[in-house]
């Protein structure tokens, strides 16, 4: 995949563990990759402003870079995992789109001599003056279509989820086959504007899954949008 909206450059501030909370069992998704792919979602929803879910939030490191780093442009965050523990932290994570929450993480860091206490003063340059971002984060398994239906959805135009993949993640869910049943939800929630992307890199995750708006690869990645399909 061409890199169109990302152009190659630093984005250690935005990176898992380094300002953001990070915990073992919660790997970090690639920064330069959360923001274009956002950025190619965006376009097809055709809205200057938009609302973002990440679905299997682990750390909410997704949704936490793309708040930090393309604020002006997201009205709300949804944050959901199967795991308490994943909401817990994303729930942390997303207290540094706030200048409390930036201002708590810089004492803590700087009360260690920390030299990453810079990096948090950049990024409340960064958000200074900007319009809060709303967030909401909760418990929740997305292959259940009664969990689903009780999510503050109106606002959702963009979801991105990374798919379990073994490892340090694995699919917590008793469905059979959770991507299907989980794309199947989405896009029965979602309207036919918004965007929903998702990425493994296990080609069996997409076998049963119905043909794509769009398929890129990045390494070992596949990557596939989809459109919701409520009325």
């Amino acid at each position: 995949m061409r890199f169109e909206h990302a152009p190659a450059a630093h984005y250690g501030d935005f990176a898992s563990g380094d300002v953001l909370y990070s915990a073992p069992g919660h790997p970090g998704f690639p920064v330069r990759l959360t923001l274009e792919l956002f950025e190619r979602a965006r376009l097809l929803t055709g809205r200057s402003r938009v609302g973002v879910w990440d679905p299997m939030c682990g750390a909410g490191g997704i949704v936490t870079t793309l708040g930090l780093a393309r604020g002006e442009a997201i009205t709300q965050i949804l944050a959901t995992d199967i795991s308490g523990d994943a909401t817990t932290l994303a729930a942390k994570n997303l207290e540094l789109l706030t200048e409390e929450g930036l201002r708590r993480r810089a004492r803590l860091l700087a009360k260690r001599s920390d030299a990453r206490a810079e990096v948090v003063e950049r990024l409340r340059e960064r958000r200074r003056g900007a319009s809060p971002i709303t967030t909401h984060v909760s418990v929740l398994d997305v292959t259940r279509t009664i969990d689903v239906g009780l999510l503050p959805l109106g606002g959702i135009d963009i979801v991105i989820a990374d798919l379990p993949y073994g490892g340090q993640t694995a699919w917590s869910s008793g469905a059979q086959h959770p991507p299907l049943q989980m794309l199947q939800h989405l896009r029965a929630h979602l309207s036919r504007h918004s965007v929903i992307v998702l990425c493994s890199n296990r080609r069996m995750d997409f076998a049963e899954l119905p043909g794509s708006l769009r398929t890129f690869k990045h390494g070992k990645r596949i990557i596939k949008f989809y459109r919701g399909d409520a009325s």
